[in-house]
């Protein structure tokens, strides 16, 4: 601003200061770590005049928390509020960013001369610049730790007002900072407090202290390290996270990984705040990771170690002993390649997305499925079979992402109501479930094959409910269209809630078992 270029004095800056919100995806904001009472104690550095120190802490985990303490140092420059920042941290949620332009956009001078509240802005290019910015972050600072909305609207106006409106707009927008939870806990760090789990020295020894919590997995002798310890506090026991922790590491050895972890939190957390529903919350596991599902499956179904959130629903009661089924179905004629071409719409909503293949092979037991999939009860192999479906499937933002789901299809525990009645089991997003499928009506023998499908399935999530139609062309005539109304009346449906699937993408593939 106009002010901060004209009166900025360095030696008003110094104080402890709290941030009110951030756009910072350096700081864990949602999913498995929430950061809280973020704070920031500037100071001029005592052995050069020309840095200065901020020693930023936040709070994560529940109760009285834990705290992380970064000694953050910046370059003074010849700009007034214009500096460069220096940190030594490797933040799985945006690593490598080690030297980060930092500005004072605007400040709010108190009656004393000091300043009440200052807005920082910091970013980073590529090391190719055509490729422009790779970072930018925000934080809205306050030297109280709660403010009025008239002062954060007033920072906002600041903002908006040096043209940085866009970023606190950009996904995932502004995160409100919860100083309240250290205010009750009294559970804020000492002002001189040691750096904790980053800054300029801490980051080294907390990768070894990690190097050591996966030795200690293998020996038996876990102690959960710092940047669990959220996790571990709501976990059913420190052995059951430790069990996990491995499957995290690969995650975290992979950038593609942690990307996907790091949205897929963020994106929860503001279906959480919208109090989104089951299928809207299933966009944020798309697009799928097979490490990060490993790592979820993991944490939330075998062994599970943490209560997995339950979203509404709003899915028909299940129908499984309405709806006989039909007794002339013969499972080898279910084997090979198929096209959905209809769904039920008040079932799962992955029966009306678009471009869905599905294909059925007999199980091998040579060639089981990859873990976590489960395998067929001993001495039941030959009777089961593959089923292995693929569509195409939006993330938060609208995008298309191709998905597939690979499980096993056969008898259910003591073949009951066989054939009509199967059983599948599977994972999908890290999360384990169980399914009775009831064939309706098998027309798989007809001069236009066809198969009616219709299903019960259970998670850790909750129960839900799912209908699909069959057929060997992406879509299907307008004799078969009546066929099938007829059958689906005939079991209680209306014909009118199925949709048309639109399978103009769909070309026959190669399977990509991603379970």
């Amino acid at each position: 601003s106009d002010f901060v270029r004209s009166n900025f004095d360095i030696a008003k800056f110094w104080g402890t200061f709290y941030e009110i919100a951030f756009h910072d995806s350096t700081q864990p904001s949602a999913w498995p770590i929430k950061a809280a009472c973020q704070r920031s104690v500037k100071s001029q550095h005592p052995g050069d005049p020309k840095n200065y120190k901020d020693l930023f802490s936040l709070n994560e985990g529940p109760g009285k928390g834990l705290n992380a303490v970064c000694d953050l140092e910046f370059n003074l420059t010849d700009k007034p509020g214009v500096f460069k920042g220096h940190w030594s941290g490797h933040s799985i949620f945006n690593p490598n960013l080690t030297d980060i332009s930092n500005t004072v956009v605007d400040v709010g001078p108190a009656a004393n001369g000091t300043y009440n509240w200052t807005l920082e802005f910091q970013c980073k290019e590529y090391d190719d610049p055509s490729k422009g910015i790779r970072f930018a972050a925000l934080n809205f600072y306050h030297k109280k730790p709660v403010i009025d909305q008239w002062e954060l609207d007033l920072m906002m106006d600041r903002l908006r007002a040096r043209g940085l409106g866009w970023i606190a707009e950009t996904t995932p927008g502004l995160t409100m900072v919860d100083q309240q939870k250290c205010i009750d806990q009294d559970s804020y760090p000492a002002l001189d407090a040691k750096p904790y789990l980053c800054g300029q020295k801490a980051v080294q020894e907390q990768k070894q202290k990690h190097k050591q919590s996966l030795i200690q997995v293998e020996t038996g002798n876990f102690t959960c390290p710092g940047f669990l310890k959220p996790i571990c506090d709501i976990a059913s026991s420190v052995q059951c996270v430790a069990s996990c922790v491995p499957l995290l590491s690969e995650c975290i050895k992979d950038t593609a990984c942690v990307a996907n972890l790091k949205d897929m939190g963020l994106c929860m957390a503001e279906m959480k705040r919208k109090n989104a529903s089951a299928d809207e919350t299933q966009a944020c596991l798309v697009p799928d990771d097979k490490k990060r599902s490993n790592f979820v499956y993991c944490l939330m179904d075998d062994p599970g170690c943490v209560k997995v959130p339950v979203p509404h629903s709003t899915y028909p009661a299940c129908q499984d002993e309405q709806i006989a089924g039909d007794s002339s179905f013969n499972l080898p004629n279910v084997f090979g390649d198929w096209l959905k071409v209809k769904g039920w719409k008040k079932g799962e909503i992955v029966e009306c997305l678009p471009c869905q293949q599905v294909k059925f092979w007999r199980y091998d037991p040579a060639t089981p499925l990859p873990w976590p999939s489960p395998k067929p009860p001993a001495h039941t192999e030959d009777t089961y079979t593959v089923i292995s479906s693929s569509w195409q499937e939006a993330d938060s933002k609208g995008k298309l992402w191709p998905m597939n789901q690979t499980s096993l299809w056969g008898p259910r525990p003591g073949r009951q109501g066989f054939p009509a009645k199967e059983y599948s089991l599977g994972t999908m997003f890290g999360i384990g479930y169980k399914e009775k499928y009831t064939v309706v009506h098998d027309g798989s023998a007809d001069s236009e094959p066809f198969l009616v499908l219709y299903a019960c399935g259970v998670t850790k999530q909750g129960e839900y409910v799912s209908g699909l139609v069959l057929a060997k062309t992406p879509t299907i005539s307008a004799a078969l269209q009546d066929k099938v109304a007829n059958i689906l009346t005939a079991n209680g449906f209306d014909a009118a809630d199925w949709c048309d699937v639109d399978n103009s993408c769909a070309e026959p593939s190669e399977v990509s078992l991603i379970i």
